[in-house]
């Protein structure tokens, strides 16, 4: 397949730089952006900040862009910590996130993968993917923000004893990514 497309991808995120290269290089040309400052609002919802954050990388550097943005949404906390994750990793960490599951029988939680898309500041397609699963009694394996704690629907192990290879195979973020370019695609 050729490369026709070009995307540019504002994040300094090094991980996200190295998922995203491997689940579009070979049918997309990337340019990643990492030297802009983007303010993230504080909210619940995956979807409002990727919006808010491609409206600012679309001002600032003027040309079509893509950003991304993850959340947990935990049923029995009404979807907390939603696109805190980065927040209550930084003070009560995926222990602390446990903890406030004791007690409740319903340890249901969504993973959910957003990337906006702009072209113009008012044209703004986003792009939506969630996984479900459940939150571990305990983190469990090697992995980064909530991958220790998260279960997906279906297995018993959390996503880092599963591994960061085989949980992108058929991830939120890589279907996000799919929809994305194949909609970009057709523009």
């Amino acid at each position: 397949m050729s490369k026709e497309l070009s995307i540019t991808f504002v994040t300094n995120n090094q991980e996200k730089i190295a998922d995203i290269e491997l689940m579009l290089g070979e049918t997309v040309n990337l340019n990643f952006v990492s030297d802009i400052e983007l303010l993230e609002i504080q909210s619940l919802s995956v979807e409002d900040v990727v919006i808010s954050k491609a409206k600012q990388a679309y001002e600032k550097l003027g040309k079509p862009v893509a950003v991304s943005d993850s959340g947990l949404e935990i049923t029995s906390l009404n979807k907390f910590p939603g696109a805190l994750v980065k927040f209550v990793n930084e003070t009560i960490g995926q222990e602390g996130l446990v903890k406030l599951l004791e007690g409740k029988g319903n340890r249901q939680a969504y993973f959910v993968a957003a990337i906006a898309y702009c072209t113009s500041k008012d044209d703004i397609a986003v792009f939506v993917e969630r996984d479900e699963g459940a939150i571990a009694e305990k983190p469990r394996g090697e992995g980064w923000h909530f991958d220790k704690i998260f279960i997906p629907k279906g297995d018993t192990l959390t996503w880092a004893e599963i591994g960061r290879e085989n949980k992108n195979i058929h991830s939120a973020f890589r279907r996000a990514l799919t929809n994305m370019s194949e909609n970009v695609r057709k523009k």
